[in-house]
């Protein structure tokens, strides 16, 4: 080798070396700061006016491109926003351009998703995609918020003590935030952190078109680990201590009692990064009600949580997607379900003694709770405590003679830790949960470990979790895993494979529908926004394996999914279903099983553009009963919105069954013939955009009539046989359910609220045989709820 060509080969080599060194440098200085303002400086006045002087000092950030349609296109307007932050908290004003006449503002109730103008800022606390918040306002200053997890996974139940405001202008829209530091855990660090920041859009009048900054449309894995990286210096928020007091006072139309109530939720930063909350004496009711259903088979419904205590920080005691419902067949399958914690007492009700149903079903006292949740480098962990007090319910002899029903509390524990690890890319993370509960007559503990795995390239996402229940000395095991993975933008394939033995048991504090199954489940998604005259068409495949330990199939099944939407974001969408012959392990709740034959089902659907002023939905479905005979279903609904400040939605489903198979006990059945109708109102108006009046009512009722009696064949397992009616009175049954609630809500201030709320209900006998007009009056008339309840709550401190 010449010494020329050594040298130019060393200089060569210098160069690159040099290159690599300058590009890593580069690397690391490229994270661009967000300006620090002193609070007293910013002077900021909270009225949706980008107009401080403040504003004309930090600089502005655009680079918006559509994200629904699946475009990446360039968008049509500028959307021009400044960002700063200050000791107590994250400042956000956004300018978004558009043509004069073009505004679409609608107030609603929060977290309603609506297609309209809105803004949302997006927030990755942790810095490295662990997890964050999603806060939406909307023209006129309607909120929506939620907690994300990792990537996509939002909590909409809770709701953030941020705040914001929105102005319309000559030229389009403006809007401020102010996110307070006291709102969100964040790491511990020397002198500098990072924080994510993302930035969405949606302008109404192009028919709910997103636009983001950075580009995450839903057709990609990445979502909160792609959050564009800000830098922020010399920022320790002091430690936050912040009460909730409330009282509430509750007038019993029924009864005619009053009850008073005085307590405090307790919320306490000693750290950036560790929450300590209590609640003494709480109240956890009285301002919402839950949905009216009909539920005849052998699953339990499942309600989501709404109360703030458990809400707040609740994320971390999230184990897998299918605690959200995602991921895989069958609903959520928790290991916490906090909407167990004060519940309905277990009343061991004897045959002589009659009691009022609603004072079974009424939720128990819980004579306080804890939670402390927080963070040490890669490690995070909660701890949640509960105790109920003793539940007291007045019953009556067959004498007239009137006595009282105990049942005592129960005390909960709940604990997790998790680790997670970004440093190589992706995510990589392992946990593990336990859960106890306490009773006289219960000794409940669950554990599990689980795993996570979200690739470096974004492609592949995995969790898996391992499962054990002890309840009483009888223990059993679970398995879940779900694997995702997108080999281009808008393709996803899915995975997800179960196994649940029959002795296992989490429903004591978690959610299961069902023990004692193998499931093996694939779906396919694709996602086009390039086919001339539509703005999307969406297409999903379905496989469901779902079977018993013993080897059966409860429910196999191959379903198609498409939904065409237009330019104008009318859509229509079709399904076919196709189910191979099954077993039914479940409805006779232990007397024998049977066989199920094959059926086929088809779903026609056509929905209007949302942000109109007039808009409705119809669908229709047409299906096969579990013994064969076919079952219809349809429903319409139309929301009318003639101004920005009213709504009325209403919504009727209608339901002909042929066979509705109901288990009358000891293997034995009766098909019905069925009508069920299921009108539901709610009507809404601002006063202002923190003051509503809403009036909301859901009545089901559903008339059966004996057709058929069957019978499971005690010596094989077998079709259902056909038997004679075997008494001489008939099953004909009714249920008519009926709730309405008429609610003022005044958002004083962040999470500070007065309500005053009016809630009627009725549960008519089954042996109501009048026409539904009359069924509609009945349950009007015969109420067993009647309350009145005033609730103030005001959120004091830092």
């Amino acid at each position: 080798m010449s010494h020329g060509f050594a040298s130019n080969l060393q200089l060569a080599i210098a160069v690159l070396l040099a290159s690599i060194v300058c590009s890593i440098s580069l690397a690391q200085v490229a994270i661009p700061q967000l300006t620090r303002v002193d609070e007293d400086e910013a002077n900021i006045r909270l009225d949706g006016f980008v107009d401080e002087a403040i504003w004309q000092r930090i600089p502005v950030i655009d680079g918006m491109k559509v994200i629904d349609p699946d475009t990446l296109a360039d968008t049509p307007y500028a959307t021009h926003v400044r960002i700063f932050y200050t000791e107590r908290g994250i400042y956000v004003g956004a300018i978004n351009y558009q043509p004069p006449g073009t505004l679409v503002a609608r107030m609603t109730s929060r977290d309603t998703q609506l297609d309209r103008d809105g803004f949302v800022v997006g927030l990755d606390a942790s810095g490295e995609g662990l997890y964050g918040y999603f806060l939406r306002i909307n023209l006129g200053d309607s909120m929506t918020d939620g907690t994300l997890l990792p990537e996509r996974t939002m909590n909409m139940q809770w709701d953030g003590s941020w705040d914001g405001r929105t102005q319309a202008l000559e030229e389009g829209w403006s809007v401020e935030y102010f996110i307070p530091w006291s709102m969100m855990p964040l790491p511990k660090v020397d002198q500098t952190r990072q924080i994510g920041i993302y930035l969405e859009r949606q302008v109404g009048h192009l028919g709910g078109e997103a636009w983001s900054n950075p580009p995450l449309p839903r057709t990609v894995n990445q979502y909160l680990s792609a959050f564009e990286k800000y830098e922020l210096r010399d920022i320790e928020p002091r430690r936050q201590l912040t009460y909730y007091p409330f009282a509430s006072i509750v007038y019993d139309g029924i009864k005619h009692e009053v009850e008073s109530r005085v307590g405090t939720d307790f919320y306490w930063r000693p750290t950036t990064n560790t929450l300590f909350s209590a609640t003494l004496n709480p109240d956890f009711g009285t301002v919402e009600s839950d949905d009216v259903v009909v539920n005849l088979t052998a699953f339990e419904t499942f309600f989501p949580e709404k109360r703030t205590f458990f809400l707040e920080g609740q994320d971390i005691f999230n184990t897998s997607p299918r605690t959200s419902g995602r991921g895989g067949p069958g609903g959520p399958i928790s290991l916490l379900n906090t909407r167990r914690i004060g519940g309905a007492a277990r009343f061991e009700l004897p045959s002589e003694i009659s009691v009022i149903p609603t004072d079974l079903s009424r939720p128990t006292d819980l004579l306080g709770a804890v939670k402390l949740t927080g963070q040490n480098g890669n490690w995070r962990y909660g701890t949640l405590l509960a105790a109920e007090d003793e539940s007291v319910v007045h019953g009556t002899l067959q004498d007239g003679t009137r006595v009282n029903l105990q049942a005592n509390g129960r005390d909960f524990s709940i604990a997790r830790i998790l680790y997670e690890d970004t440093s190589a890319g992706g995510r990589r993370a392992i946990g593990w949960m336990g859960t106890d509960v306490s009773h006289p007559d219960i000794d409940a503990t669950v554990n599990s470990v689980d795993m996570h795995y979200f690739s470096a390239d974004s492609k592949w996402v995995i969790d898996s979790q391992l499962m054990h229940s002890d309840v009483n000395g009888v223990t059993g095991v679970g398995f879940l895993a779900d694997v995702g993975y997108r080999p281009e933008r808008g393709v996803q394939h899915h995975l997800s494979a179960t196994y649940i033995d029959d002795e296992f048991d989490i429903n004591d504090l978690g959610f299961l529908s069902r023990n004692d199954q193998v499931n093996l489940d694939y779906s396919y998604f694709l996602n086009e926004s390039d086919i001339p005259g539509l703005r999307t068409r969406s297409t999903s495949i379905h496989i469901t394996n779902r079977w018993n330990t013993a080897g059966q199939p409860v429910l196999t099944g191959a379903f198609l999914n498409r939904t065409y939407t237009n330019l104008a974001s009318n859509s229509f969408n079709f399904s076919l279903r196709y189910f191979p012959p099954r077993i039914d392990d479940r409805l006779g709740r232990g007397t024998g099983d049977f066989k199920i034959p094959e059926r086929w089902g088809v779903n026609l659907g056509i929905s209007t553009d949302r942000a109109k002023s007039l808009a409705y939905r119809v669908s229709i479905n047409a299906s096969q009963e579990d013994l064969g005979p076919a079952q219809l279903e349809g429903s319409a609904g139309v929301v009318w919105r003639p101004n920005d400040r009213f709504s009325v939605d209403l919504n009727l489903s209608y339901a002909d069954r042929e066979a509705l198979l109901v288990h009358r006990g000891d293997g034995a059945y009766t098909s019905f013939e069925s009508h069920q109708w299921a009108p539901r109102m709610e009507m809404n108006y601002f006063i202002t955009a923190k003051q509503q009046l809403r009036f909301s009512a859901q009545w089901t009722a559903l008339k059966a009539f004996e057709d058929r009696f069957w019978q499971v064949n005690p010596n094989r397992r077998d079709f259902l046989e056909t038997v004679t009616n075997p008494d001489a009175g008939a099953d004909n049954f009714v249920v008519s359910r009926l709730t309405f609630q008429a609610r003022y809500r005044w958002e004083i201030a962040p999470l500070s609220d007065l309500f005053i709320v009016y809630t009627r209900g009725s549960n008519l006998p089954s042996n109501s045989f009048f026409t539904f007009q009359d069924l509609l009056e009945q349950s009007w008339n015969d109420k067993i709820v009647d309350t009145i309840a005033i609730k103030l709550r005001y959120r004091l401190g830092s």
